[in-house]
């Protein structure tokens, strides 16, 4: 990962190329490193099947939580900004639309897309088979469970963490699917369960743990990765467990929306800018080769 600073600085580069628009930013030495050649095209094809409304409207309305970076977080003037947030502008470019993101809790995303005051969501979204159920889920990216703990007390095995205070964001996949799963190796092993500590953003649960309220952490693994990197030693990471694709989820009655998204994030990996955009935010190592919808195999 890139250090937070450069990247807030160079962000603004990165977002301008894939929107359109200039900045100031855009002369900086760091624009050097905001894939200055990434030019994006409109997609006729993938803008073809938006639906009729979204169409009429002329953009996406993207609930985002904001808290959990490198995925999505804020600069200094409170926007939201991340590899996921580049990722959909270059989406919305592709499909001729602009993005306006509101901001909102995690637990209140999916809802707002089920009633349609929200065309679609990010936040770290892994694709489950019960999130299939009343979503579709367009994959984009794999990523898996990784815990971060003081370096005085590295997680080596999930066994490590039974019996253990364990911080977690609310409404996550790693407190509802995840963590039951560790219960049940640690009942088997004779160990005690972990003790999940709710937050309502990724930034509570972190504090937690740097503040020793917690005696661990858990989330996406590129979340876990950054974390740690920004507390300049403090944290140290667990391996990866579980990896899972992850992306972005739509209602499932709105025609061919997820194709649409599906189309225009294909092409952005034929011209390069998919596998730019992640390399840029040092995530690539999730970078799928295939997009698909509903991929969940559990």
């Amino acid at each position: 990962m890139r250090n937070r600073t450069l990247t807030v600085l160079a962000v603004a580069a990165v977002t301008a190329v894939l929107t359109g628009c200039s900045s100031g930013a855009a002369g900086s030495a760091d624009r050097q490193t905001a894939l200055t050649d990434l030019k994006i095209a409109k997609s006729s094809a993938a803008a073809d099947l938006l639906p009729a409304d979204i169409q009429k409207a002329g953009k996406l309305v993207i609930g985002v939580d904001p808290t959990y970076a490198p995925n999505e977080f804020k600069d200094k003037n409170g926007d939201p900004i991340g590899w996921e947030i580049d990722l959909i502008d270059a989406v919305a470019a592709k499909l001729g639309v602009k993005t306006d993101y509101r901001v909102a809790k995690f637990d209140n995303i999916v809802p707002s897309i089920l009633g349609e005051k929200y065309d679609m969501g990010l936040g770290g979204y892994y694709d489950t088979k019960k999130r299939e159920e009343t979503l579709d889920m367009v994959d984009f990216f794999t990523a898996g469970n990784q815990f971060a703990s003081p370096s005085a007390k590295p997680i080596t095995d999930e066994l490590d963490v039974c019996g253990l205070k364990v911080a977690v964001q609310n409404g996550g996949s790693a407190p509802l699917v995840y963590l039951p799963e560790v219960d049940k190796k640690c009942e088997a092993a004779g160990k005690q369960k972990v003790t999940q500590l709710g937050y309502d953003t990724q930034d509570d649960a972190t504090a937690a743990v740097t503040l020793g309220r917690a005696d661990a952490m858990v989330a996406d693994s590129p979340v876990i990765g950054y974390a740690a990197k920004l507390s300049k030693g403090k944290l140290v990471t667990s391996p990866i467990y579980d990896s899972l694709l992850s992306g972005t989820p739509v209602k499932k009655d709105r025609g061919e929306f997820a194709q649409a998204i599906l189309a225009a994030l294909e092409d952005l990996q034929k011209d390069g800018s998919y596998t730019k955009i992640l390399t840029f935010w040092g995530v690539e190592n999730g970078a799928l080769d295939t997009m698909q919808i509903n991929g969940a195999t559990e």
